[in-house]
């Protein structure tokens, strides 16, 4: 992470961790946890959950650089909403299915890359004038995932092809977002959890 975000937000960075991913059909195992997950969270539990550690040190998050959490939810009270509005947690592929459901049991959002197309180490910096995410200018100062080659993505926000994981990749890169107040137990058990459900391990 850049010095000056590292002088700003002391412990915001992203972590990461490579696994594969040989088979992308939706794993029964995975959609029976969502499945137990989704039975969890009532209108009155979602609202609770933004009082536990790790939600609140994201809604935190969210305020300091200028985001209403309450107009553009974190990664886990969007997920729950989610859960609320479908009524359950609908399976979709191995990929997307390991990232809600390590979200779900940590809190801590996680995205895949394709490890084909982006290298670590992975940082979390503003955008400079001139750069381009997915094809598209940012305004500088915008929050970016980026490895040393590129600009990855925004912020709590997914990668677009060809640096998305898809349903061609076979080696992924997952990166979690870790802000202030949020340990390094909770990161590692994010990825941890993401990398089992998509390996299949």
């Amino acid at each position: 992470m850049s010095g000056g975000l590292g002088a700003e937000f002391p412990g915001l960075r992203a972590d990461w961790l490579c696994c594969q991913c040989r088979n992308h059909r939706c794993d029964s195992g995975v959609g029976e946890r969502l499945a137990r997950l989704a039975s969890r969270f009532s209108g009155r539990q979602a609202i609770e959950l933004r009082q536990q550690q790790v939600p609140a040190a994201y809604r935190s998050f969210f305020r300091q650089v200028g985001i209403d959490p309450d107009q553009h939810p974190t990664p886990i009270e969007q997920a729950v909403l989610g859960r609320l509005l479908s009524g359950g947690n609908l399976p979709q592929d191995r990929i997307s299915d390991g990232l809600l459901l390590a979200l779900l049991e940590t809190s801590v959002p996680v995205v895949a890359f394709d490890a084909a197309a982006v290298s670590s180490p992975i940082e979390i910096r503003a955008a400079e004038r001139g750069e381009v995410v997915a094809g598209l200018g940012v305004e500088p100062g915008t929050l970016l995932l980026a490895s040393a080659e590129q600009p990855l993505c925004q912020l709590f926000s997914p990668p677009a092809p060809p640096l998305s994981a898809g349903l061609e990749s076979e080696r992924l890169l997952l990166v979690a977002v870790i802000v202030p107040g949020v340990s390094a137990i909770a990161s590692d058990e994010a990825l941890t959890i993401a990398a089992a459900a998509i390996s299949g391990g």
